[in-house]
């Protein structure tokens, strides 16, 4: 695993196994990246069979992102992050169904700054990963290491193994915002595909990690 900065904390009670389904009558909330993390209306059934069925709503609340791309190595992001993972299914461990939505907090008063192989990988999931590069690659852009943005987020419904996308605004030409930058030198991270094949989608978003030794 890789390693994770800061403390893990958390609370849960009224969990129940009754005929190989275990649910839990109460909220589970963590405390983790120095936000919090809360999962409800969860429900796991066969956990211990062949095929084990999951499913919960999760809720994510101001989670610091330069902790979060600092484990992961996806390059270095600072500010805060919320969202949702609404109807949230997975079938052997795989998700299957959910939609979900990640994005700056509205009034996020912290420093906001990405570097350079975070705004190559973001780009990378919308579909927009070559243009990106060119333009990191080219001009005065080249001497930069990090970048100010406005805000940044993803939307993904996923349903029979694609994913419909969007970002936090809509941009020109039919794309969507993954990121949209602020001041100078101004990038911005346009997404530009609509549906998303799920597997790619997933290996999109591995790739960054394992190149980086986590």
């Amino acid at each position: 695993w890789p390693e994770f900065g800061g403390r893990l904390g958390g609370t849960f009670s009224k969990l129940r196994m009754r005929e190989g389904v275990v649910t839990l009558g109460t909220t589970l909330s963590a405390q983790v990246f120095d936000g919090n993390v809360t999962i409800s209306d969860l429900r796991l059934q066969d956990p211990f069979g062949k095929w084990p069925r999951f499913s919960s709503d999760v809720a994510l609340d101001n989670l610091d992102l330069e902790l979060m791309t600092g484990a992961f190595s996806f390059g270095r992001i600072t500010g805060r992050l919320s969202g949702r993972v609404d109807g949230l299914r997975l079938f052997n461990w795989a998700p299957v169904a959910f939609d979900a939505q990640l994005y700056t907090p509205p009034g996020d008063r912290s420093k906001h700054r990405i570097s350079q192989r975070a705004v190559e990988n973001i780009g990378s999931i919308g579909g927009g990963g070559a243009g990106v590069a060119a333009a990191l690659s080219s001009g005065f852009m080249r001497f930069f290491d990090d970048f100010n943005y406005e805000r940044l987020g993803l939307s993904c419904r996923l349903e029979n193994d694609v994913c419909a996308m969007d970002g936090v605004a809509p941009a020109p030409n039919g794309g969507y915002y993954l990121v949209k930058g602020k001041g100078l030198p101004r990038i911005d991270v346009i997404g530009s595909s609509r549906r998303v094949d799920w597997p790619r989608l997933v290996q999109q978003l591995i790739a960054p990690t394992k190149s980086g030794g986590a």
